[in-house]
């Protein structure tokens, strides 16, 4: 009887010790033009309405819209498009606004990852959570990292766990 008990124990062993398969990186450029960007003021509403002037404010509620081209590299081929939803959940200005977001990348063969977090237009990265997809990516999960870029560009680092 023990020498089955060693058994078992060495074959389990064996088995939790196997490696499981690495994630998946896949690395996106959001080129600075070509996307789409719209904000609705909901109530209460902005003292200006360009969103541009310093005067703007954004209040709980206000709704963030874009999209963008997602490109293999700078100056490369489409790969897919990058779909955002977003809701000022905290602050006023661009520097303090936080946004809650949903996004949702299109590739050209429609295929499609979710993701999901808290991202702000003051830091020079964006963290968030992967929560699902489509096609090659069905249940995905993991974290996209979002690099700014000085010219309004950015780098995706899309970390797909096994």
């Amino acid at each position: 009887m023990l020498f089955v008990a060693v058994g078992l124990f060495a074959l389990w062993a064996q088995a939790g010790s196997a490696q499981a398969p690495g994630a998946t990186t896949l690395s996106l450029y959001e080129p600075a033009t070509g996307g789409t960007f719209k904000i609705l003021d909901n109530a209460p509403r902005s003292p200006v309405t360009n969103p541009g002037s310093k005067k703007y404010r954004f209040s709980v509620g206000d709704q963030v819209i874009f999209s963008n081209p997602m490109l293999d590299h700078k100056g490369g081929t489409r790969l897919a498009t990058l779909y955002v939803e977003g809701t000022v959940v905290k602050g006023k200005t661009f520097n303090s606004v936080s946004v809650l977001s949903k996004a949702v990348i299109v590739f050209t063969n429609g295929d499609q990852i979710a993701a999901q977090g808290i991202f702000d237009f003051s830091g020079a990265q964006v963290r968030i959570a992967i929560v699902g997809g489509t096609g090659a990516y069905a249940s995905a999960r993991g974290f996209v990292i979002s690099q700014n870029n000085a010219d309004d560009s950015s780098q995706d680092t899309l970390t797909i766990l096994p």
